[in-house]
């Protein structure tokens, strides 16, 4: 499971350090799709941030940013055994 510190890593590789996705994801042993996503979701959040003129919801968008990955718990199927 990846914590919030792992997600700040791979963003601050991204942003600060200049690497590439295909990098980080061999540095830290995080899927590349999953590095991918971490980078489009603080884009898009930052994009909403610059648009925003409400104060509140600024402070709602910076909340999302700073927490730790969320994963889909939901019931899954049973997987059959061949």
């Amino acid at each position: 499971m990846i914590d919030l510190n792992k997600k700040q890593d791979v963003l601050i590789m991204y942003l600060r350090e200049g690497k590439s996705q295909r990098e980080i994801a061999r540095v830290t042993g995080i899927d590349r799709k999953t590095v991918s996503k971490y980078i489009k979701e603080y884009e898009s959040k930052q994009q909403e941030i610059e648009q925003s003129n409400d104060s509140v919801l600024t402070g709602e968008l910076i909340q999302e940013l700073v927490e730790a990955p969320k994963y889909k718990v939901g019931i899954r199927p049973k997987r059959v055994m061949t």
